[in-house]
């Protein structure tokens, strides 16, 4: 499984010491391309979504691959990043690839992109996203998927994914980020993230800002692609009733089991983007039934009730709005935060939001070694309030939050993707399936 890994990151290791510059200089989709062709992999296999944003795509994408499934589709899913397993990039009726398909699938693939990957030049490489997209395209092939749903890593214009045919490109809300690859402002993100729109296809999107929400109309117009807005085009609202909601989008009402109250706009924006996709009926039980049960983790996941623990990767502001107004209601006093943000997070933000709620905060580190974190989040934590602690070690600073919580407490873990995933695994979480086989009876 390692060697098989190593060799997905290898050509893109290999590029990354000297690697500056935005997508549109560096990336180059042509290598990947060369890959499908000589390896008879189709760029058009299955009815396909294709989901891009800079926040909730994953979430969306999830859903979408739910309800696909609920209205009687082998669903391919795949999703970026992992948290326990690379494995969880590839998914078929919600559960991840195994480990000996995803060997032998990369295993046969090898020869042919090692030796494409030694002919490129010096500054060209093979992305780790496209080899996923190769591997998930072959294992979806096997596995007799009838609609994928694809995930964009970055941007959109120069991701590899856009090389599948969509017939529905998905937008979750679009803002600044990554704005060293995709900018320097927020119209450049979008120009990336609309690179997903085919020509005569269909364009749905979440509630944007006035002016991204122009962009995305243009690019549709130039296209001929029809254009439906989540709020304006399809009508949806919400009613929170302790940790779960009620969301009713048009005409269908679901019960959706999650405290995080921005996922019933990620609902509103699947249901939108798989009613476009035109495969099926979406009014029918085992529809509302398979949301309930669907799985979202690290997203304001709730992964222990004794203490109460909630996980997520709000690394800004507003994200960190987000999860206070979704969480807490629902904690019980005391409250221990547990954060690590790397040097490039909005830590202030973060810190500002969340502290005044809580008794005492943690400042950790994270067990991968390749982020970089300063003293800066310290010394704001400290300006905010006395009770602080440095424990750079991640599970020891998990351990001593359920120390200091007690069993009656709560514990919010709350910062970058990498704290996400070393949360999940002190807490034990199993995320090879996050769609049930059988969804629960009423």
């Amino acid at each position: 499984m390692l060697e098989a890994e190593n060799l997905i990151f290898e050509s893109y290791s290999r590029v990354t010491p000297t690697l500056h510059g935005y997508d549109s200089e560096t990336r180059n989709l042509a290598g990947i391309q060369q890959l499908f062709t000589e390896v008879n992999l189709p760029f058009d296999f299955a009815p396909t979504i294709t989901v891009t944003g800079s926040k909730g795509k994953g979430s969306t994408s999830i859903f979408c691959a739910a309800l696909l499934q609920a209205m009687g589709h082998t669903v391919g899913l795949l999703t970026s990043p992992s948290f326990l397993s690379v494995r969880e990039r590839i998914r078929v009726n919600g559960q991840a690839i195994s480990e000996a398909a995803f060997v032998e699938i990369i295993d046969d693939l090898a020869p042919t992109i090692r030796r494409i990957d030694a002919a490129l030049p010096p500054d060209q490489y093979l992305s780790p996203t496209g080899l996923f997209l190769a591997c998930a395209v072959r294992y979806f092939m096997q596995s007799g998927v009838t609609a994928m749903v694809l995930e964009v890593g970055r941007g959109g214009r120069f991701d590899d994914v856009r090389l599948i045919e969509n017939r529905v490109s998905c937008f979750t809300p679009i803002m600044a980020e990554h704005l060293d690859k995709l900018g320097p402002t927020v119209p450049d993100v979008v120009w990336h993230k609309t690179g997903i729109i085919k020509p005569n296809s269909t364009a749905v999107s979440a509630p944007q800002f006035p002016q991204v929400s122009q962009q995305i109309e243009q690019v549709c117009h130039e296209l001929g692609a029809s254009f439906q807005q989540v709020g304006r085009d399809i009508l949806f609202e919400q009613r929170r009733e302790s940790d779960f909601q009620h969301v009713t989008i048009n005409s269908d009402t679901f019960e959706l089991h999650t405290p995080a109250i921005y996922q019933a706009t990620n609902l509103a924006t699947a249901y939108a983007a798989v009613s476009a996709l035109h495969v099926g009926d979406i009014h029918q039980p085992a529809v509302s039934k398979i949301i309930r049960a669907v799985r979202l983790p690290g997203r304001c996941d709730k992964v222990s009730d004794s203490p109460l623990v909630f996980v997520d990767g709000a690394i800004n502001r507003e994200s960190a709005e987000q999860f206070r107004d979704s969480v807490l209601t629902l904690s019980h006093d005391p409250i221990i935060l547990v954060t690590a943000l790397p040097h490039d997070k909005d830590h202030v933000g973060l810190l500002e939001t969340l502290m005044p709620h809580v008794v005492h905060t943690l400042i950790t580190q994270v067990s991968a070694h390749h982020l970089h974190f300063t003293d800066a989040v310290m010394q704001t934590a400290q300006q905010l309030s006395a009770n602080v602690t440095h424990q750079p070690a991640v599970f020891e600073a998990f351990a001593q939050a359920v120390e200091w919580s007690g069993q009656a407490g709560t514990i919010w873990v709350v910062g970058t993707q990498s704290l996400v995933r070393d949360a999940l695994q002190f807490w034990r979480q199993d995320l090879e399936n996050l769609l049930p086989s059988n969804p629960p009876s009423d």
